[in-house]
């Protein structure tokens, strides 16, 4: 296993979060690879740290849907099929049209504000074609929403699937480049129908991302 090394640990989150950040990290960009094993061992090592906060991060990777815990081999990076990306797109979908939806309903011309920034970070990355920047602004965008909306259960929900859609946003990028400037567009239009109040419109935008994600999948595929 290749996990690459902290040099300092950040005090105001817990160190069992950033041996789970770090790992979920290699996991998303492919340098830990379906099937590989994740070993205590040798990551408590690399960074410095003791099994045990390591075992307690591989918990933490378990409930983002990253690796499985399977008997006599330890921790496995989990894989990623075609039906798993179709399964976690349906959910997606209707959890970020939930979301669009119940801020058009509750939209205030106060909050435009924080939006547009988001959106001005999701179009920055898109430009730059850097992934793990535009996945970030996404997931920053979703965070205004939820913090606006304040659903304990569905921030949880959409908290534990973030890295999941991250790790296959990657998985997308590689296979079709051209996803990111078109994403932007679909992010452009959910905020234009929140801010209209229009849920259809909502539903509308996040179909068509999907859509193309899915799409994506098909061609290669077939060829």
């Amino acid at each position: 296993m290749n996990a690459e090394a902290a040099t300092e640990f950040r005090p105001f989150t817990s160190l069992t979060e950033q041996i789970a950040d770090h790992l979920t990290q290699s996991i998303v960009t492919g340098s830990l690879a379906p099937g590989e094993r994740v070993q205590e061992q040798h990551v408590a090592r690399a960074l410095g740290v003791s099994r045990g906060s390591v075992r307690e991060a591989l918990l933490i990777l378990e409930r983002r849907h990253l690796i499985e815990i399977v008997p006599r081999r330890g921790a496995v990076v989990s894989g990623l099929s075609r039906r798993q990306l179709d399964d976690l797109f349906d959910l997606l979908e209707v959890l970020y049209a939930m979301i669009g939806q119940k801020m058009a309903l509750m939209w205030d011309e106060e909050d435009a504000d924080r939006f547009d920034h988001a959106l001005a970070g999701i179009a920055m990355a898109a430009e730059a074609g850097d992934v793990d920047a535009y996945a970030r602004a996404c997931e920053s965008f979703l965070h205004e929403a939820l913090s606006l909306i304040r659903n304990h259960y569905l921030d949880a929900v959409v908290e534990s699937l973030l890295p999941l859609a991250r790790r296959a946003l990657h998985r997308l990028i590689r296979l079709d480049p051209e996803l990111l400037p078109e994403g932007l567009n679909s992010w452009r239009m959910w905020q234009e129908a929140m801010s209209n109040q229009d849920t259809e419109a909502v539903s509308v935008a996040v179909a068509r991302c999907f859509s193309r994600h899915r799409s994506t999948l098909t061609r290669v595929i077939a060829n």
